[in-house]
């Protein structure tokens, strides 16, 4: 997906988001369990506020140096659009292949890293919060649109899961795993013994696992239950998918 449609994308998700977020601020979100609603705003609309900045400078920028979210709730929605509004026109202004910071583990350093991290956090955040509606009566998420879904399957498998594999207490992850979408192209095989070594192809592996590619990428972000895949062969990796939080 080009970064001038993941931008639009980004839009259009970040104004879901805190529309659900206004029907309770003080709902709980089930899949970040330290926050409620409002606490979910603030920090969407610091990520957008310092990703404008770094942008903008094209160096690493403190997050404490960024416009912080007002004290009143009452000014929380103005402050979070413009800042959605202004991270969306720094982006979307910036030539996509130039040179920038970013945090990528394998050192891309374009803007259009940027346009892919932006549409794919907002896409997951509003999900949550669409999700904390849903418990409290609300209707359930939407799913998030397909193609930003194959942008953040790609993401999660070249930049995160990695460091992930690496981390403290990570035990029974091993093995080979193909994820294989049911409503659009998007294949990835994976080697969990090899650092998780991934390749967006076919292939014969210990465990596949099946779903649309929003439900693709719900899953390794650990917001959708195994038990809504497909799952053929063996079950561990899917099991013991949960310990890799980020």
């Amino acid at each position: 997906m080009d970064p001038v449609s993941l931008l639009s994308t980004s839009t259009d998700d970040g104004r879901v988001l805190l529309a659900a977020a206004q029907s309770g601020w003080d709902r709980p979100v089930p899949h970040c369990p330290e926050w409620n609603a409002e606490d979910l705003v603030r920090h969407t609309g610091g990520i957008f506020e310092w990703m404008a900045a770094v942008v903008a400078a094209r160096e690493r920028v403190s997050r404490r140096t960024v416009v912080p979210s007002p004290d009143d709730q009452a000014d929380l929605s103005g402050w979070y659009l413009d800042a959605l509004d202004r991270a969306v026109d720094v982006l979307g202004s910036a030539e996509p292949d130039s040179q920038t910071w970013t945090f990528s583990s394998i050192g891309d350093q374009r803007v259009a890293w940027w346009c892919r991290r932006l549409a794919v956090e907002i896409a997951i955040h509003r999900h949550d919060a669409e999700l904390a509606a849903a418990v409290d009566g609300g209707p359930s998420p939407a799913p998030i649109d397909g193609d930003v879904a194959v942008a953040g399957v790609e993401e999660f498998m070249i930049e995160f899961l990695p460091g992930l594999l690496s981390g403290e207490g990570i035990s029974g992850l091993n093995g080979t795993l193909h994820l294989h979408a049911t409503d659009g192209p998007l294949e990835w095989w994976v080697d969990l013994g090899d650092a998780g070594a991934a390749r967006p192809e076919h292939g014969k592996a210990d465990t596949a696992v099946r779903a649309t590619r929003s439900n693709l990428l719900l899953w390794l972000t650990n917001r959708v239950p195994s038990d809504s895949l497909e799952v053929i062969g063996k079950l561990e990796i899917t099991e013991r998918w949960e310990q890799l939080r980020r």
